[in-house]
């Protein structure tokens, strides 16, 4: 144990957090993917099992705790908010669409399962399509940045995505699954940058009228990201990005 006199001070951007990172890497690599799926719920035991002995060990504030989770764990979040009361915020970072999509609120995240749930949408296409993410709305505010799917600076097709390998481009899998991850980028940049992501409520997010949702009606305008205002109305939310970093528009 050193003498922190002598230690430079912390400086904290944000605020000082806790932060614990959950890696069920093994189990959301299964190769039968409902295998994955199923795999959700006893991570989301698990987490709950740990906040749970946090409150009796050391009296924690649920209300201060964040769960974020992405594609997979966006849903094992939800499984630990429905298992501890009183969860603060969840953040579903393109929650997966594929066994989820137009489910039971009991088996997927929902608005329920935290004081305050958000949600960002990047990947919001048919399986079929090439999507991983969920369409529906799933959150007390959901974000759907670029119309929710096909980001700028990834792939769109199947085709774009072949003649970026037959161009030199030979992560196809990175490419396939860009707009999937490109939700991370977003989040990990609301975190620090200046710029805020400014989204517009917007009734229907699809091809014919997120267009008309570019500005915000009668003041209905959130922040995505890190610095959501919980108290933002429910609702989704429209924006536009840049194609690469800084991606805030």
């Amino acid at each position: 144990i050193q003498n922190t006199a002598q230690q430079p001070a912390l400086t904290f951007l944000q605020d000082d957090y806790n932060v614990v990172v959950v890696d069920w890497s093994a189990g959301a690599r299964e190769f039968n993917y409902l295998q994955s799926v199923a795999n959700t719920r006893v991570v989301g035991s698990h987490v709950a099992q740990l906040l749970i002995v946090l409150k009796r060990l050391l009296d924690i504030d649920l209300h201060t705790v964040h769960i974020i989770g992405h594609s997979l764990g966006a849903h094992a979040a939800g499984y630990a908010g429905e298992h501890v009361d009183g969860i603060g915020r969840i953040t579903g970072l393109d929650p997966a669409g594929p066994a989820f999509e137009g489910t039971d609120q009991a088996v997927r995240l929902d608005p329920d399962d935290a004081i305050f749930v958000d949600v960002i949408h990047t990947d919001a296409e048919h399986i079929l399509s090439g999507g991983f993410g969920i369409k529906q709305p799933v959150g007390a505010v959901d974000f759907y940045p670029n119309g929710g799917k096909d980001q700028p600076g990834c792939p769109t097709t199947y085709f774009a995505q072949i003649k970026w390998l037959f161009s030199g481009n030979f992560q196809l899998i990175n490419n396939f699954i860009c707009s999937h991850m490109r939700v991370l980028e977003f989040f990990t940049e609301s975190i620090n940058s200046a710029c805020q992501f400014k989204a517009s409520l917007c009734p229907h997010i699809d091809a014919t009228s997120w267009m008309q949702c570019q500005d915000c009606q009668n003041g209905a305008c959130a922040k995505m990201g890190f610095h959501v205002d919980p108290t933002s109305k429910p609702g989704s939310y429209f924006l536009l990005t840049n194609p690469s970093s800084p991606y805030c528009y």
